[in-house]
């Protein structure tokens, strides 16, 4: 019975041998863009700065980043076909016909297995399924029969002569599979072998050397590899940044033009706009340090006749206000009010890419209206389980 599993070196040449393969015709792709270059700039050195690094980003393209990747992944792909033939071959061992089957030549019972393959039905490899050999003992030929039980449908041969169904008889060795066809009809006859030995390949003559090179098997190359795999990254990093902040030039002005305020520069900003609108005793909470920085914040409306809407409405427009050119934003909790107290929370952005997306939001946001006007349109007011107002 064929065994799917085999030695781990057997795994090691097959992938070895692919990566090969591949890096020679990725090579030959590298070696005629090489020339290309060389036409298109004849008056180019080749060994000016301006060549090398050019080939060398081309040669990364086009065979450097895939030998790191083979090389990177090559033990978990190993791993992974194990596993696979490893799973195939259990699939066979545990394979038992659901029923007694009969000879599909003499309609008899007491047949004997002879082989059990792993096999595809449909033709599709992605599902495949045992498949029962087995000979008759009456009448010394061979059935199939699928794990459920299905016979498989064998192939009707007809005669080239009489066009008639012709039988078959098989007879297996170890070096070959003997088919005869015979043509009941007309007499007909003829044999269909398949040799099971095993060809003896062609040395390749430059293999092991190939397989030091591009599975990279020394370790110098393979770092000198993986720095340059770096330093191109970085450069595309850097290149691709440029093009962003080229293209968004508005926003990222825009987000150098933001004030960075400190924790400590909050309260002197915000405290004499809320005391002249009838805020006082504006404090801070202890930091969050996290991603972000969080601080909560509180303060007293000493307003008498002002209601809760209308108050905590007014403290988040005055904040959202003077904060707008500043690096702080108030958090989505909102602020909330009760008895005349008011508490909220206020976010730090001090990431480029995160002040970036804060001026991008800040520039689709529409206008807003002057703090202490009711929005009922943009705003809405809930009460929490405390019974505190929130303005949303």
């Amino acid at each position: 019975m064929y065994t799917h599993l085999q030695t781990y070196d057997s795994y090691e040449d097959s992938y070895d041998r692919i990566t090969v393969d591949s890096a020679r015709q990725d090579m030959a792709t590298f070696t005629t863009l090489y020339e290309d270059f060389f036409k298109i700039m004849p008056d180019e050195p080749r060994k000016s700065i301006r060549a090398t690094i050019h080939l060398n980003i081309i040669y990364m393209a086009t065979v450097g980043y895939d030998l790191i990747e083979r090389y990177d992944n090559r033990n978990d792909a190993i791993r992974d076909m194990m596993a696979c033939d490893r799973a195939k071959d259990e699939q066979v061992a545990n394979a038992r016909l659901t029923s007694e089957p009969l000879c599909q030549h003499c309609s008899m019972t007491g047949l004997r297995i002879t082989n059990k393959l792993l096999t595809s039905r449909s033709g599709s490899y992605k599902s495949q399924e045992v498949l029962f050999m087995l000979k008759c003992s009456h009448c010394d030929t061979n059935s199939a029969y699928w794990e459920d039980g299905t016979p498989h449908e064998r192939l009707t041969i007809y005669c080239p002569k009489c066009n008639s169904t012709m039988n078959e008889k098989t007879a297996t060795t170890v070096k070959a599979v003997t088919t005869t066809y015979m043509c009941s009809s007309c007499g007909h006859s003829y044999k269909d072998k398949y040799d099971l030995t095993r060809k003896e390949e062609a040395v390749d003559p430059n293999f092991e050397a190939d397989r030091v090179r591009f599975c990279l098997q020394d370790e110098k190359v393979r770092d000198e590899l993986r720095r340059a795999k770096q330093r191109f990254e970085e450069m595309a990093r850097i290149g691709k940044e440029y093009m962003d902040k080229e293209d968004n030039k508005p926003v990222y002005d825009s987000v150098d033009k933001l004030v960075k305020l400190k924790i400590a520069e909050i309260v002197p900003l915000l405290q004499p706009v809320l005391e002249k609108a009838g805020y006082a005793e504006l404090g801070l909470d202890k930091p969050e340090m996290g991603k972000d920085v969080l601080i909560g914040f509180n303060c007293l409306d000493t307003k008498s006749n002002r209601n809760d809407h209308d108050s905590a409405k007014t403290l988040k427009n005055l904040i959202k206000k003077q904060l707008e050119t500043t690096n702080w934003r108030l958090t989505g909790d909102g602020v909330r009010y009760r008895l005349g107290y008011l508490n909220g929370r206020l976010r730090a952005y001090e990431r480029e890419e995160d002040l970036k997306q804060l001026v991008m939001k800040s520039r689709k946001s529409k206008p807003k209206q002057e703090a202490g006007e009711p929005d009922k349109k943009n705003n809405y007011t809930i009460k929490n389980e405390n019974g505190e107002t929130i303005i949303l």
